[in-house]
């Protein structure tokens, strides 16, 4: 696999005057020993000579010949940029859209980068699933050698404060961050205030989200009104030693589903200094925005109405979701999936659902968690698209229809080194299994998960004149969804 190095990985990575952070070598001794090919733009000799530490100039640019540079990269000309819809105002902004415009074109599997500007701009032109910050990209690397995730959580349960034991050494982080935290948490359990947690086997909170309601309220120090029915994520944390297993993206889907169920317009959180870097990183993935500076903290909303009629792009997509378009302009299509792969997939939906094993671990899988999923079939359809909604149908034995997606992408290959890096932070697939399914050429359907108000039956599928069998994916009219989903 070709991996591109981003400018603020390569310094940290070369900089010998300082220790290497332990995540920078795993970094390099991950890559040498599965033999993945590290890269370096041209262009980023540029970054490098602009570090006014010369020291520390002279010795990176020395160490870069260890590293393969792009050749003849692409270069991304005016006109392209403005199609992309990049922002291009400086030296940086050139460098880093040259950069992205290598993956773009083909030239790397995947970059890695910890600038979360390089991130946005990705997630602005689709690239957002081949762009990986450190952490994830370290992920990635350990599954090739890993057999499969250990996953030993409960799924989310919502609990007064007062339920819950903050002397856990979870919350010690907290405590040394906020003043006061102890008290400020004493406060909010005698108000009878509540949160979303998921829990380890041994029932100590290795996930939290703590929030509250809010109404009309200026969120920054500039004083401005945010209208309408908001709702706060007060203190949002994942353990460290957890990362990796989509208990905040699981927590983010609580939370938007809270907010669609209530009526709520915004929902928001605070966030604060180079630690909570990952925390906006997710937040951004899902829709949040800067919307400006409380004291030292950085507020980030997100929209939980459709403000925009004009949501064709994926950016909007992101902004918006749940919310999305579904008019007579976007296509609609049905696909079969067996009942194993369905639990597995959306275990909201699982067959032990409201039994007495509904606690068992293996509803939680960390790909059960996320929003952002990933299908992968042999089917030859060639017709499907960004921005297209895709509706499951649970073959055997329901055959019925309780989840369906938002399409973010598209694509067909064969190659492991396309797809792995485009599914891994989407699926919990091994290694092995999808070298299994590539075997042959594969299409890959990327989407964004939400689940239906009420399931649609085979007989409504009938009624809808939808006929046959289900066997394979099938194109659907408007009128026919506008049945199964508005009507039904």
């Amino acid at each position: 696999m070709n991996i591109l190095l981003d400018t603020n990985i390569i310094i940290p990575l070369e900089d010998t005057s300082k220790i290497l952070d332990s995540s920078f070598a795993e970094l390099r001794k991950l890559s040498a020993e599965q033999h993945h090919c590290l890269y370096i733009h041209p262009m980023q000799l540029e970054d490098i000579n602009r570090d006014k530490n010369p020291e520390r100039r002279k010795i990176v640019l020395s160490r870069l010949k260890q590293y393969s540079q792009i050749e003849n990269p692409p270069i991304l000309s005016d006109q392209e940029c403005n199609e992309l819809g990049l922002s291009q105002s400086n030296d940086n902004d050139r460098v880093d859209n040259n950069v992205l415009f290598a993956l773009y074109r083909g030239a790397v599997h995947l970059l890695v980068t910890n600038d979360e500007g390089i991130y946005r701009k990705a997630a602005k032109i689709g690239l957002q699933d081949k762009v990986y910050r450190l952490g994830q990209c370290l992920l990635l690397l350990q599954r090739y050698t890993t057999e499969a995730f250990v996953f030993d959580y409960t799924g989310v349960k919502e609990r007064f404060l007062y339920e819950i034991d903050k002397n856990q050494p979870f919350f010690e982080s907290l405590r040394q961050s906020y003043d006061g935290f102890d008290k400020w948490f004493q406060k909010c359990a005698e108000d009878k205030r509540k949160c979303w947690c998921i829990e380890d086997g041994t029932g100590n909170i290795v996930a939290i989200c703590i929030y509250k309601h809010e109404q009309d309220t200026p969120l920054t120090d500039n004083g401005d009104i945010i209208p309408g029915r908001i709702l706060k994520l007060c203190t949002f944390k994942v353990d460290p030693k957890a990362r990796g297993k989509k208990l905040g993206e699981r927590l983010l889907y609580i939370a938007f589903d809270y907010c669609v169920k209530n009526d709520l317009d915004w929902v928001y959180l605070h966030t604060f200094g180079e630690e909570q870097k990952t925390l906006v990183g997710l937040c951004t993935d899902y829709g949040f925005s800067f919307l400006g500076k409380y004291k030292q903290d950085d507020v980030y909303i997100k929209p939980m109405k459709l403000r925009d009629d004009n949501c064709d792009s994926l950016e909007s997509l992101i902004k918006y979701y749940p919310y999305f378009k579904d008019n007579e302009s976007v296509q609609k299509f049905i696909i079969p999936i067996q009942p194993q792969f369905h639990e597995d997939l959306f275990p909201d939906f699982s067959s032990m659902k409201g039994s007495l094993f509904e606690k068992d671990q293996s509803l939680y899988s960390c790909q059960g968690n996320t929003i952002k999923k990933a299908y992968l079939c042999h089917s030859k359809i060639k017709t499907i698209r960004k921005g297209d909604i895709i509706l499951f149908y649970r073959s055997k034995d329901r055959k019925s229809i309780q989840c369906m997606g938002i399409v973010e992408d598209v694509l067909f290959s064969e190659n492991i080194d396309e797809v792995f890096p485009a599914i891994a932070k989407r699926t919990v697939y091994k290694y092995s299994d999808i070298q299994n399914i590539l075997e042959k050429q594969t299409l890959v359907i990327l989407f964004r998960y939400k689940a239906l108000d009420k399931q649609i039956s085979n007989q409504s599928l009938v009624d809808a004149g939808v006929k046959g069998y289900i066997q394979s994916i099938r194109q659907i009219s408007n009128e026919q969804y506008s049945a199964l989903v508005h009507e039904n």
